[in-house]
């Protein structure tokens, strides 16, 4: 029971026009656990609480269409691990130049290593050519170079798949125009991984131009100036005051990238199918073919995901840790 005079008090701070934050009695720590309380809740309900029930499913033999099903520890990882479809490598001693090395594990290496790696030298190239335009071509070439990232990966997806078309392709009669014989764009192994990085390219070079091209943006002009007095040339200043400048954006730019790629599926599926075969075949797809198209065995598609996920967050996280942005 509160006491008269508090309960006087508490009137008195009520009619004396302050704001309620301010005649409260609670302290700026509380204040702060109350003020993010929401955002956590809402992040508890679609993110942690989903996370820690594929970590259970993982650990059982779950099925999605007999139910639950007895608990196998580790066993749904141990048969990831032994699954030629995650990964296979098969080695003759007799000749050592001939080896088989596939998998999911193997193409999502391959795609993303590929893919993340061209995306962003070609960005830093372009936001370094961008940067270096007038005023007056910089919102032009800006909005140019955005386009492709407008529009969503399915459409992408299918857009492209209709300009490698073997009948109707306008990407085959251009290469024929000019001599070129149309390359087997979905038909090869190989090619099919090229074609998947390609587009990918197409679409998300974009997004490293502008995160880097923010970075170039914030490098003051006097560290410019002052290497053109002391007579530096281009590539020095470009590695000792404009590397240095952007190192940021760049890491911000390959954790994004890095991300997206391990999530990769609309143009994958779209254009090749996940073939020919499964030559195109990353963790996500796989993941979605072990649950939706398959068996639907749920608890070595959760083991799947989770090990995905470790994947992803180690390698981010290790960048982030390289450039020192946790410092």
């Amino acid at each position: 029971m509160l006491g008269l005079s508090a309960v006087s008090e508490r009137y008195r701070k009520r009619r004396d026009g302050q704001p309620l934050l301010n005649r409260l009695e609670v302290s700026d720590s509380t204040l702060r656990w109350i003020f993010m309380l929401p955002s956590i809740a809402v992040l508890a309900f679609i993110s942690i609480f989903p996370l820690v029930r594929a970590v259970w499913m993982s650990l059982h033999d779950w099925n999605l269409t007999s139910g639950k099903g007895a608990f196998v520890g580790f066993g749904n990882y141990a048969r990831l691990l032994n699954d030629p479809e995650f990964f296979r490598f098969e080695f003759d001693p007799s000749q050592p130049l001939e080896f088989v090395l596939s998998g999911s594990v193997v193409h999502q290496a391959v795609y993303t290593g590929f893919s993340v790696t061209i995306q962003l030298v070609l960005g830093v190239a372009l936001a370094m050519y961008l940067f270096s335009l007038s005023e007056r071509w910089q919102p032009i070439f800006r909005t140019i170079f955005v386009l492709p990232m407008l529009v969503t990966p399915i459409a992408t997806a299918l857009m492209w798949r209709l300009m490698i078309d073997g009948s109707i392709g306008v990407l085959n009669f251009m290469l024929e125009a000019v001599g070129i014989a149309p390359p087997a764009w979905t038909s090869s192994p190989v090619m099919a991984m090229v074609t998947v990085i390609m587009v990918s390219v197409w679409q998300w070079t974009p997004l490293v131009i502008l995160i880097v091209f923010a970075g170039l943006l914030s490098i003051p002009e006097s560290r410019y100036e002052a290497a053109r007095v002391d007579g530096a040339p281009r590539w020095a200043i470009f590695r000792h005051v404009t590397l240095p400048g952007i190192k940021y954006m760049i890491a911000i730019a390959l954790v994004f990238r890095l991300m997206r790629s391990f999530r990769a599926f609309p143009i994958i599926e779209t254009i090749t199918s996940h073939g020919p075969g499964t030559s195109t075949q990353i963790m996500n797809i796989q993941l979605y073919r072990t649950v939706f198209v398959g068996t639907g065995d749920a608890g070595l598609g959760a083991a799947l995901g989770i090990v995905l996920i470790v994947l992803t967050v180690g390698i981010c996280m290790s960048i982030v840790r390289r450039v020192g942005m946790m410092q």
